[in-house]
């Protein structure tokens, strides 16, 4: 429990019965609901598995009005982070709460209701309650008692990455539609989020640190002396991967923007080893920008480096026929992006991939903890992970890989 940060291990005196009762009086429209016994607030998930809040679950039994029987319900409590640290710091001004609020009770409501009516399906957790005031908070109802459970490593092959290809195509094509024929989602972006202030600094870091652990190896000069061309510039490459394309250039779409194995969840095969269907997670970082945010994401965060390098191409086929069918369904009114489109993306927004091969692939092979990201300033090159046989073997490939496509220039 050492792991867990402070405020995730006592929830705040505000979560209590009048609380509870409140919000869920005002959920099940029934102002005499009362709460049946006692519940237990406990920390929601496991230590390092978020950054941007504290959450708790609990189990609370009720009984409604003129219904002797009980009834229950399972809780997921999203909470602005209390102590000191790298999670307060990110989330104090309150702007990704107040985004994953207008994701639940707006955006992902048009989206599932105009995907439905195109014969998709996006599943999204039910929204209990959400505030900014008197205290910021999330309410959901639990998703695991419906067999998901949290997805806390990549997928490790094609057919258990599909349920997550054609969720965020269809999240990609619903926002397209939803933009152009239901409310105007440009507005939305993490760009003074993700390439600014301590999460550039992170990122920053994270680089560096990559740069010398990396010059320890034999024969490495050249790449270091290229990396660190790319460091020196880190501040204007992110703001220009997170910039919105114009009109005469590319396209848009509304990204999850936070799109990694944490943040999806999975149903898994009756004997527990497969993958059979995935759902998205975690709605605070949503951004409308170039799809290359989320499908970088797709390639290097959800599947491991073994299924990028044997289906990277077939992936990347799929998102797109799934994404120009669903368009297509919905009677989009505009021209499809093609798959061309795509690709041409991925190259002018390429220095995604440089941060998720220099700074993400190593919590890949690190055991993440709730307060690793508050001491990160220190940095450690001599981290065993530089040593782990299997990480140096996928770094050397794709680093080759980015110097042969010109993403190290």
């Amino acid at each position: 429990m050492a792991e867990y940060s402070v405020d995730e291990l006592q929830a705040p005196v505000w979560m209590n019965d009048q609380f509870f009762t409140e919000i869920l009086r005002k959920s099940e429209n029934d102002p005499s609901l009362g709460i049946v016994g006692g519940y237990e607030l406990l920390p929601a998930t496991k230590p390092g598995d978020h950054y941007a809040s504290i959450m708790f679950r609990t189990c609370i039994r009720y009984r409604l009005n003129g219904q002797s029987g009980e009834q229950e319900i399972n809780l997921i409590i999203k909470a602005q982070p209390m102590a000191d640290g790298f999670k307060k710091e990110i989330s104090k001004d309150n702007a990704l709460f107040a985004k994953e609020i207008k994701m639940y009770s707006e955006i992902l409501p048009a989206m599932v209701k105009v995907l439905k009516e195109a014969g998709e399906h996006l599943e999204v957790a039910r929204l209990i309650h959400a505030s900014l005031e008197p205290n910021v908070v999330v309410v959901l109802e639990s998703l695991t008692p419906k067999g998901w459970i949290p997805g806390r490593e990549s997928v490790v092959s094609f057919e258990e990455a599909f349920p997550s290809i054609r969720n965020i195509a269809n999240f990609h094509a619903a926002s397209l539609y939803v933009n152009q024929q239901i409310m105007d989602l440009s507005t939305n972006s993490v760009k003074e989020i993700l390439a600014e202030g301590v999460v550039l600094n992170l990122f920053t870091k994270g680089f560096e640190e990559f740069c010398v652990a990396i010059g320890k190896w034999e024969g490495y000069e050249s790449f270091v002396k290229k990396l660190k061309t790319l460091l020196s510039s880190m501040d204007q490459r992110l703001q220009d991967a997170y910039t919105v394309n114009p009109a005469t250039v590319g396209y848009n779409v509304l990204n999850h923007a936070d799109f990694s194995w944490k943040n999806v969840m999975h149903k898994r095969s009756p004997d527990g080893r497969k993958v059979v269907d995935s759902m998205l997670i975690d709605y605070q970082c949503c951004h409308w920008g170039s799809p290359a945010v989320d499908v970088w994401s797709l390639l290097d965060l959800i599947v491991d480096n073994r299924t990028k390098t044997a289906h990277r191409s077939r992936m990347l086929y799929e998102y797109h026929k799934q994404f120009a069918k669903v368009l297509d369904k919905m009677g989009f009114m505009g021209k499809i992006p093609t798959l061309v489109d795509l690709q041409m993306e991925l190259l002018r927004k390429g220095f995604l991939e440089v941060l998720h091969v220099t700074v993400f692939e190593k919590y890949k092979f690190v055991q993440m903890t709730d307060t690793m990201f508050d001491s990160f300033d220190e940095g450690n090159p001599d981290d065993p992970c530089y040593h782990n046989e299997e990480y140096c073997d996928i770094i050397r490939a794709e680093l080759l890989s980015l110097l042969h496509r010109g993403l190290l220039d």
